[in-house]
This record gives structure tokens, sequence and C-alpha cells, in this order.
């Protein structure tokens, strides 16, 4: 009895006081992501007193790889081809999930190659796991309006 005593107001403080709910995550929006001199996307933020120069918000291909990963050299020169093919259209970034362990975390990256597409605004409208071939990308900018 002396056990059942002590035992119940501990359940209770553990059932009321230990099991915080932890806050629903908020709906994911981009960082600004940059590409550096070797290509290599850097996440950027903004620095308080500095002032960027306002740029119109473009779709986004954000495509996730690692070095090591043979489908992503093969997803490469596609990804690289349309860069330079949409330059100024769509906003189109590799994202190394080596270097970037915690943007891969936080889009939740569980296979590579991973694309995902975004709206001008940054939310997801879809991805796409595995080698994905030119012709089914462009065909993806085109269901989400990205290009006519």
């Amino acid at each position: 009895m002396n056990r059942l005593l002590i035992f119940l107001p501990a359940l209770l403080l553990l059932t009321f006081c230990g099991g915080q709910k932890q806050p629903a995550p908020a709906a994911v929006t981009p960082e600004k992501v940059t590409q550096t001199k070797d290509s290599i996307p850097v996440v950027r933020e903004s620095q308080p007193g500095v002032k960027e120069e306002a740029k119109p918000e473009l779709p986004k291909l954000w495509d996730f790889f690692a070095t090591w990963c043979p489908p992503c050299k093969q997803q490469a020169p596609i990804i690289e081809e349309l860069t330079v093919e949409y330059k100024g259209k769509i906003e189109i970034v590799s994202i190394d999930t080596d270097k970037n362990p915690e943007l891969a975390k936080k889009f939740q990256i569980q296979a590579i190659p991973t694309l995902i597409f975004l709206d001008p605004e940054g939310r997801e409208l879809s991805r796409r796991v595995g080698f994905f071939p030119r012709d089914s990308i462009v065909a993806r900018f085109k269901t989400h309006g990205f290009i006519k």
C-alpha cells in the first residue's frame, strides 16, 4: 500500500508535467540559397542592417544529391543543362546533402537524388526521388506552370 501511495503521485506528476507537447513544425520555407563559384550552394541568412536588392521570386527546383551517389552523377549533367536553359525563369539549385545535412533534414530527404519543385513563395509542389529524365523534368515544369 505504501508503494502505491508513492507510485501514484509520481505517475500523475509524469503524466501532467513530463509529457510536454512540442509545437507542430512550421510550414517548410527554404532559406535563401545561392551558388558559389564552385557551384556549391550556400545557405545564406539575412544579416541585420544589410539591405539586399529585391529580386522577383522565381519557381524553384532543388536537387538534393551527394558526390558519391551514382544516380546523382547521372542526374548532374541534366541539372546543369536546365540551369543554363532556364536561367532567369526557374531557380535551379543543387544541394549536396553531405555539406548541408540540416537543410536535407528540414526537407526530410531520405534518398538521393531527390528533386523538389517549389513555387515562388517556397511551398513544395511536388518531389521526385531517384533519377528523373530531362523530358520528365521539363514536363513537370509545365505541369506546375513554371514554363509554357
